[in-house]
């Protein structure tokens, strides 16, 4: 019998505006496990792509391996790897439909030995996100606890191994579940894998190429840009008349170079507007909302939002 349950959604709009957007989520007692061990493949309706019945465990990747390490994961080497319903959606929001569609790929692949199992579908593996929980730590704690529910539905036959980067969740989930293990990527490539020196190589590389990119982040932090300023200041630096607020729209025909400010209260663009040049990479103003416009390739990239500029 389905069960009926609410997910409410809230988004943000250009404007600035939240949205609150409720939708019907429907939970089915059985939903298909594609896995040779099913010990009801008719309940189940495994009529699709099964894994392989000659594997030592399975594997079952965290949101975060999924993104970051989805190359790796597309060699055909590595076997009997399930992945989540909760990650591919975490893959589709964050990183965007190229490599959504990737993945996607992946799946309908027959050389490769992996299916997707839609926990979010199954009454025994949804879980409601808890008050004040991140949507990080809510998508760990699904993935961990639909890999413990698929190894008691393979009544404990087949080793679960669940990859994740989240040193939290190694040490919460690791030796929570006989039968269920929680390792990092890197260690389940060492133990399981030793001899792929490919997918050692890839990984240390998209390592290097991370550690790179925190560093530069880090040392760019404060650098390239003026810091924000606290919201008490920018409230009588407005009073003041030191700064003045309005929304900030790019010149489409000179975006590299000219953008204008409307003036709260403004009934038209000539009347009420500020004129802005775009220099050394940034706009020379103080945003007010957490982020910042981007610079890229020449491209200036700048939603329409409001702003404070100093004279």
């Amino acid at each position: 019998m389905l069960q009926k349950r609410e997910k409410v959604l809230l988004l943000r709009t250009f404007q600035g505006r939240t949205l609150r957007i409720v939708r019907e989520h429907y939970l089915r007692p059985s939903v298909p496990c594609n896995s040779p061990l099913c010990p009801q493949p008719a309940v189940c309706r495994n009529d699709g792509k099964l894994l392989s019945s000659d594997v030592t465990h399975y594997m079952i990747p965290d949101w975060k391996v999924v993104q970051d390490y989805l190359e790796i994961l597309e060699f055909p080497e590595l076997k009997g790897i399930i992945f989540m319903q909760t990650a591919c959606q975490a893959v589709q929001h964050q990183r965007g439909r190229r490599q959504y569609n990737k993945l996607r790929n992946l799946l309908k692949d027959a050389r490769h030995d992996c299916v997707l199992f839609a926990n979010e579908f199954q009454q025994s593996c949804y879980l409601l996100r808890e008050r004040g929980e991140s949507m990080e730590k809510w998508q760990s704690r699904s993935i961990y606890n639909a890999a413990t529910w698929y190894y008691h539905h393979c009544q404990d036959r087949m080793p679960i191994v669940m990859v994740t980067e989240d040193e939290e969740a190694i040490q919460q989930y690791g030796s929570e579940t006989e039968g269920v293990f929680v390792i990092s990527f890197k260690n389940y490539l060492d133990n399981f894998w030793p001899d792929l020196k490919a997918t050692h190589e890839l990984c240390e590389s998209i390592l290097q190429s991370r550690r790179e990119r925190e560093n530069e982040s880090q040392e760019s932090h404060g650098k390239e840009y003026p810091e924000h300023l606290p919201l008490e200041v920018l409230e009588a630096g407005i009073k003041s008349a030191r700064y003045i607020q309005g929304t900030l729209n790019v010149n489409k025909h000179r975006a590299q170079i000219e953008a204008f400010v409307r003036l709260q209260g403004a009934s038209s663009k000539d009347s009420g507007s500020v004129k802005v040049e775009i220099v050394r990479s940034y706009v020379p103003c103080q945003i007010s909302l957490p982020t910042l416009a981007v610079w890229d390739r020449g491209l200036v990239f700048f939603p329409p939002q409001l702003f404070v500029y100093n004279f």
